[in-house]
């Protein structure tokens, strides 16, 4: 049987448009790993609090977008339910980070660069595929910055709610709201062993609550945190990590803080949300980065409109050694936002639908690729202008 060329020819030119769509419907299609990290007294699959969370996320995004593809975890920071509570309070926070956080984070990406079509391998381009999106509540927050720049795998977007970016400066009441009497019990017992362990070499390591205390109150506990090789010190910049003097060295500090900054650098978005009446974190404004305007620096309530904002902070402003939020926030990449009205971590899941889940999640991938592309050509522009300056002062 005698087939004409043209027509075959034919053929083949009509199927390349079905190809084409194919290609597209492929190439529309998002992946999301969303990561959760709970805060002290809590644990990771309770139904009535970070359970509830997965539920309402999952369930919005299968209404969202078909082509949205979408995991979400909880990060347990232990091999049981009881280790992951204990964890909460009692612990190394390096460890907890490391061992469980970013661990967990791996085999969760790993799993959904296996729902690839096209995958063959472990490569890049398939890990690219994922977007990661961490959600830290409270003292969790702490540890979800934390994953972003200790982690190997990279993080697009991070999202924390009441978490003490700047320290908690003193240790106040328990948070009355808790649970249940056995949360209340352990905060209570946390927060007397912190208090002394915060700058003990034998104890820090033991206690969660110890590794974000930053006494601003005094100039000599103040050093001693610096010093301290604390989880919070080491994230922020102010201190290398290392207790052994010899190896501390100006070119080890600068490189490991340049390899977190990077980190912070390929954020999409960096939203903090603060809690209006919040009377856990001490000072509240610890949420959005606030800072003491010096050492020593008594804090009270009354002198809480005397607290630099993020932007007035070394944080912010120490470009070099900084935590990149000033290039975040040049770019509207830094989001900082309040929860009205209510106390730390108090809101409504109708409230967190709208502020975080429709802000944030469902409409974040196409904004941001938005973004990027209005980056791009922002630097053209800029590349541009410097060429026909070059070319002029020729």
């Amino acid at each position: 049987m005698r087939i004409c060329r043209p027509a075959l020819l034919g053929c083949l030119l009509c199927l390349l448009p079905l190809c084409s769509r194919g290609q597209q419907r492929e190439e529309k299609q998002k992946h999301i790993l969303i990561v959760l990290t709970h805060g002290m007294g809590d644990t990771c699959c309770d139904p009535l609090s970070l359970g509830k969370i997965e539920r309402v996320i999952e369930r919005r995004l299968s209404d969202a977008d078909d082509a949205l593809k979408t995991k979400v975890i909880s990060i347990k920071f232990g091999r049981n339910s009881m280790r992951d509570f204990i964890s909460g309070f009692i612990g190394d926070a390096f460890s907890l980070v490391k061992d469980f956080g970013c661990a967990q984070l791996r085999n969760a990406k790993e799993e959904m660069m296996m729902m690839h079509r096209d995958f063959e391998s472990t490569e890049k381009k398939n890990d690219d595929k994922v977007e990661t999106i961490l959600l830290g509540f409270s003292q969790g927050g702490v540890f979800a910055r934390a994953m972003v720049e200790t982690c190997e795998d990279e993080v697009n977007a991070l999202i924390t709610f009441g978490a003490p970016h700047s320290g908690v400066w003193k240790f106040p009441g328990c948070d009355k709201t808790m649970a249940n009497a056995l949360s209340r019990k352990w905060c209570e017992y946390s927060r007397k062993v912190a208090s002394k362990a915060a700058y003990s070499e034998m104890l820090k390591s033991k206690s969660v609550q110890a590794s974000y205390f930053r006494d601003v109150s005094d100039a000599k506990r103040f050093e001693q945190y610096v010093r301290s090789g604390s989880l919070l010190s080491v994230i922020n910049g102010e201190d290398d990590g290392s207790d052994d003097e010899e190896k501390r060295g100006e070119e080890r500090k600068r490189k490991t803080g340049q390899r977190r900054r990077e980190k912070m650098c390929n954020l999409d978005v960096f939203a903090m949300f603060s809690f209006e009446k919040d009377e856990v974190v001490v000072p509240r404004d610890s949420a959005v980065f606030s800072d003491a305007p010096s050492v020593p620096f008594e804090y009270t309530e009354e002198k809480s409109s005397e607290l630099l904002n993020v932007r007035e902070t070394k944080f912010y402003l120490n470009e070099e050694d900084g935590l990149c939020l000033r290039e975040l926030d040049e770019k509207n990449r830094m989001k900082i936002d309040v929860v009205p009205d209510a106390h730390h971590m108090q809101f409504s899941l109708e409230w967190f639908t709208e502020n975080v889940i429709d802000k944030y999640i469902v409409a974040a991938p196409e904004k941001r690729e938005e973004e990027v592309k209005e980056e791009e050509e922002e630097e053209d522009k800029k590349e541009g202008v410097i060429h026909s300056i070059n070319r002029f002062s020729k």
